[in-house]
């Protein structure tokens, strides 16, 4: 009896490029390695209908689109639950890094007869007139700031990932260097914190922004936040850990992260965002709640899958 293929669901961002990120070959890859393909662009408005036999969607992008897409299903709750595999090709990548996910096309498809799941956690955050959600970070301070600056900046000379880095971490250290401390009261499983700061990020993943490692131990999946504070007093660590990465050199990043499940925060800070996106109503007290294994993510090898116990 003839075996029947495995149905996936292909998401695919198709400006993204051309050659093996392009809609054709990406569909070639799939089959090709014995599926059955059903697939959808990220710029429609809708979806459309998940099949009952679909055995997981696939998403085809950078962060933006994976961030995008992930909150697309999530908005359709459990009608298209369905686990996520991810086929990276943006800029940063960090969601998929965050998870060992090669971007290579090949190896990850070739590894979905053998895959693994990964628990990944969301985090909720709540203020007085609206909720959001992460999957990567949610902060105050410099890198929204960052953000803003690099959305009114002509980019025409920018043709490679290479480029977009050098113009980012340029831009930060800048900002870094000249930044209005804020007023911050911090909530973190009832411990509370008070100062000065430069940057508040509450992080699901271990890197932010230009590939900036800011929480290594961080794991998406352990049902706690690394929550990220730099005080005014720490101004040249932050400064001088963004100067050596600019110049290519590796550095463990020394502050440390706090492990939390909840969080609170109460500022006046105007530059905030969500992920990839800036907060234009910047809300001056929020609670943000971790959403423990709300997705299952396709990795291909066991370390990915592993959690860190609760301490």
């Amino acid at each position: 009896m003839k075996k029947t293929s495995k149905l996936i669901r292909l998401i695919h961002n198709p400006t993204a490029g051309d050659g093996e990120y392009s809609k054709k070959e990406i569909v070639k890859l799939i089959e090709s390695n014995g599926y059955k393909c059903d697939y959808t662009s990220s710029k429609k408005k809708s979806i459309g209908n998940i099949k009952p036999e679909t055995e997981f969607i696939a998403i085809a992008g950078g962060d933006g689109t994976i961030r995008k897409m992930i909150m697309t299903l999530l908005n359709k709750k459990l009608k298209y639950k369905r686990p996520i595999a991810l086929l990276p090709f943006g800029t940063a990548n960090n969601i998929a890094t965050s998870l060992h996910i090669s971007n290579n096309n090949n190896t990850n498809v070739s590894s979905w007869n053998n895959y693994h799941l990964k628990k990944f956690d969301v985090g909720q955050v709540v203020a007085p007139e609206d909720t959001f959600f992460f999957i990567e970070a949610f902060g105050y301070g410099v890198f929204p700031k960052l953000m803003k600056q690099l959305t009114k900046m002509n980019t025409d000379h920018i043709k490679t990932p290479e480029d977009e880095f050098e113009l980012a971490l340029k831009t930060l250290h800048k900002i870094c260097s000249t930044y209005k401390p804020f007023k911050a009261t911090i909530e973190l499983d009832h411990k509370v914190f008070e100062d000065k700061y430069l940057l508040i990020e509450v992080m699901n993943i271990p890197s932010l922004g230009p590939n900036l490692k800011l929480s290594p131990d961080a794991d998406p999946g352990d049902g706690y936040f690394d929550v990220l504070m730099v005080a005014e007093s720490k101004r040249k660590v932050l400064s001088d850990y963004i100067s050596v990465i600019h110049e290519g050199k590796e550095r463990v990043f020394t502050i440390k992260s706090i492990r939390s499940k909840t969080a609170a925060i109460f500022t006046v800070c105007k530059d905030a965002h969500v992920d990839d996106q800036i907060i234009k109503e910047t809300p001056e007290k929020v609670k943000i709640k971790n959403m423990d294994s709300l997705l299952e993510i396709v990795v291909n090898n066991k370390k990915s899958v592993a959690i860190v116990p609760s301490k």
